[in-house]
């Protein structure tokens, strides 16, 4: 399309026009500035030119324009009818906080123990137990590598989730089945009370993330599980090996995720895989990346494509990226993420060229 001065209308008031013009008379600022692009270029335009009346109308309505969003700013984009000093309050809220410590009740040794871990006595051989506290780290920090758009600890902290619901849901089995012997016994005649402790531990907790909450209430639910299941033992509802069992089996689930989490937030906080994020998997990255990527690879496996592309999320992210372009989602689909990919790869592109 041809837009030299001479097929344009000089007239100040035959300027483009927009819908969505912040001015009553609709002048499009945008397409004005590319009608008169040789004008704003020269810096100090001949008056002379058939445009210059427009040029300065463009001049006016910019400078109105940079008024206008200056207020807009000013109101913290609030509405037209706020006041300046009423929209400035916005910026005064502080960060959300809790007046008092956030505190865990523990009737059980058992909970109390998995929340505590256990270390080797020094000199002594042994292996350490992974704690509720150590875990609720080992997430904080997996936590804070989603914020770099690191691919795997998206995935790590999903399969920890997974793992944590799942055996949230068999502890909310069982202690369904232990409730029903209480229960039945109950409308047998048997008056009875929970098991609990007369001197509770009281634990602050004061986590900086939702995952050391989400260990609070999976050991929360196990203390309230062991105490009754305890309870049914005393009442000979259920054998003491039965109950023994089943306890076992419940902190025994617990320590395997707990030591799984550690070790994922070990290897992928090693200095050297550190800044591992999305972009050391692209065709164009530098070695560095590339043997970042390998070792993550080799380490914890191949990272599933719905993760790698953001359309498998963690319950809890710092990841902030906005809607991908299909370009961008396109490209993400394509990059190799095992071996086997970038084999399947290469022989495409022998093949296309």
């Amino acid at each position: 399309m041809d837009i030299s001065p001479r097929t344009i209308d000089p007239s100040v008031d035959a300027f483009a026009r927009s819908a969505s013009s912040p001015f009553a008379d609709g002048y499009d600022v945008d397409a004005e500035r590319v009608i008169i692009a040789h004008l704003i270029a020269e810096g100090d335009p001949d008056p002379a030119d058939p445009l210059f009346g427009r040029y300065q109308l463009f001049l006016e309505r910019e400078e109105a324009l940079s008024r206008m969003r200056e207020t807009h700013a000013l109101r913290q984009a609030s509405d037209p009818l706020v006041r300046p000093h009423e929209a400035q309050a916005i910026s005064r809220i502080g960060q959300l906080g809790s007046d008092g410590a956030d505190r865990m009740r523990l009737h059980t040794r058992d909970a109390m123990r998995l929340f505590l871990g256990r270390s080797i006595a020094p000199g002594e051989p042994g292996h350490p137990m992974a704690g509720g506290r150590r875990v609720a780290a080992s997430l904080r920090a997996l936590w804070a590598l989603s914020g770099n758009d690191n691919p795997y600890a998206d995935w790590k902290l999903i399969e920890i989730a997974n793992r944590i619901g799942g055996i949230r849901r068999a502890n909310e089995l069982e202690q369904q089945h232990t409730r029903q012997l209480l229960d039945a016994a109950r409308e047998k005649g048997l008056e009875y009370s929970v098991l609990q402790s007369r001197e509770p531990a009281q634990v602050s907790l004061e986590f900086g993330s939702p995952y050391g909450y989400m260990i609070v209430m999976l050991l929360a639910e196990l203390d309230y599980l062991v105490r009754l299941v305890r309870s049914a033992v005393l009442r000979d509802l259920m054998s003491s090996t039965e109950g023994f069992r089943r306890i076992g089996s419940t902190k025994h689930r617990c320590l395997s995720v707990f030591h799984f989490a550690v070790h994922c937030q070990r290897v992928l906080t090693r200095a050297e895989l550190l800044p591992l994020s999305r972009v050391d998997f692209l065709p164009n990255a530098d070695a560095a990346a590339h043997e970042r990527v390998e070792a993550a690879r080799s380490l914890l496996g191949v990272l599933p494509r719905d993760v790698f592309t953001g359309a498998s999320e963690p319950r809890h992210s710092r990841r902030r990226v906005s809607r991908l372009s299909d370009a961008e989602l396109r490209l993400l689909d394509s990059v190799p993420l095992s071996r086997d990919d970038a084999v399947t790869q290469a022989a495409t592109d022998t093949l296309v060229q």
